[in-house]
């Protein structure tokens, strides 16, 4: 696929979609690391001349998120030392004059692309090239480019209805997140992965593409609690809280890698409890697992460091209050001098929750479930209409 080196684009009018989908503390949105990196984008057009109307989305219909842009806006005026005008109208006129009233390197910022209905509905390229929005807007436009990575999964109008309408580039962080997800899953020679979250679903298709060539599988948070279920360990009242909370749906599949891969997996030995550290299999029946224990820490911690390169996806534990067995396995990723990469919903937030910089690792993803598909082998809808 074609980059924004690829292209002159002095002078030109612009379409960029990305990702400014924030989290809502009080009502307001939050500054995080995604935002940081789609500001790359923003500032790489508008210093090389070009005229940017930026698409992108908050939330979703019917959830508490799901807000107006006219904070973001006045962050990404902020941020960016200009005025960025929020226009309000997706059709007509005004968003016409709106294109056209702009300067070389002007930003101007669409409202929440999913006010429009087809922008939540997962249909072919080819249908949404034919969308009511995408047909009377591409007119206003020189150059579509891509840049939402986190959203690539999904075939929403503004993600792969213009491709067939105008000439379409990848951007700075759609580029570099491809590059660098695709050389820890395909590239390089028996990774470590540090596997835990919430969803062990989530990480049943990484594993089934990349197990034949990892190291060794580090299993924590929910997916280890499920392994140490699996191979008949008590587990007090979280194993019933797994089955309440539909969270061992994966089981079967799980079961079926530990059995052909056992030697590449390693589980918890002991846990944390409200009452302290417990060795696995002595779980009071009435204490709730929280998070991976003191000896279990150390462990991945040594593993990590004896590994030339590392993949995390997922905390190791209930985190925001319970932060002890994630902390010190970033940190000893942080420390790992080979290819490390964070990725996946929670993941990219503990770099800034434990006092790191995005420098001390070789790659943080911002993206979510699309970080997880693409580690997992599927096509993103975004990045096949790209290509």
């Amino acid at each position: 696929m074609r980059g924004l080196s690829d292209t002159e684009l002095e002078s030109k009018n612009i379409l960029l979609r990305t990702d400014l989908n924030l989290p809502i503390e009080d009502g307001e949105p939050q500054k995080t690391v995604r935002f940081e990196r789609y500001l790359e984008t923003i500032e790489e057009i508008s210093q090389k001349g070009g005229k940017t109307l930026i698409i992108a989305h908050q939330g979703r219909p019917s959830r508490s998120d799901f807000l107006s842009l006219e904070d973001h806006a006045k962050i990404l005026s902020d941020e960016l030392g200009r005025d960025v005008e929020l226009v309000k109208s997706f059709f007509g006129s005004e968003l016409g004059e709106a294109v056209a009233s702009m300067q070389e390197g002007d930003v101007k910022l669409l409202e929440n692309i999913r006010l429009l209905s087809e922008e939540l509905q997962n249909l072919p390229a080819e249908r949404h090239a034919n969308d009511y929005f995408v047909k009377n807007a591409e007119k206003y436009f020189d150059i579509y480019v891509n840049d939402a990575f986190s959203a690539a999964h999904r075939s929403h109008a503004s993600l792969v209805g213009f491709n067939s309408h105008l000439d379409d580039y990848a951007g700075l962080v759609m580029e570099r997140e491809l590059e660098s997800c695709r050389k820890i899953r395909d590239e390089l020679d028996s990774p470590t992965l540090v596997l835990g979250g919430e969803k062990p679903s989530d990480i049943i298709g990484m594993l089934e593409k990349m197990i034949e060539d990892v190291q060794k599988v580090l299993l924590g948070g929910v997916p280890g609690e499920l392994a140490l279920v699996i191979e008949g360990n008590s587990l007090g009242e979280k194993k019933q809280w797994l089955e309440q909370q539909g969270l061992d749906g994966s089981k079967d599949e799980l079961e079926t890698l530990l059995d052909e891969h056992g030697e590449k997996f390693v589980l918890p030995e002991d846990v944390r409890t409200a009452d302290g550290n417990q060795e696995v299999g002595e779980v009071p029946e009435d204490a709730m697992i929280w998070d991976i224990g003191e000896k279990t820490e150390e462990k991945f911690a040594e593993k990590i460091r004896e590994s030339n390169s590392v993949l995390m996806k997922g905390p190791m534990g209930a985190f925001e209050d319970h932060p002890s067995g994630t902390k010190t396995v970033v940190e000893a990723i942080a420390e790992n001098k080979g290819f490390t990469v964070l990725g996946g919903g929670h993941t990219s937030s503990l770099v800034q929750r434990f006092d790191h910089d995005l420098e001390e690792f070789s790659h943080v993803s911002i993206a979510g479930g699309a970080f997880v598909r693409f580690m997992s082998g599927e096509k993103l809808a975004a990045v096949e209409a790209l290509r």
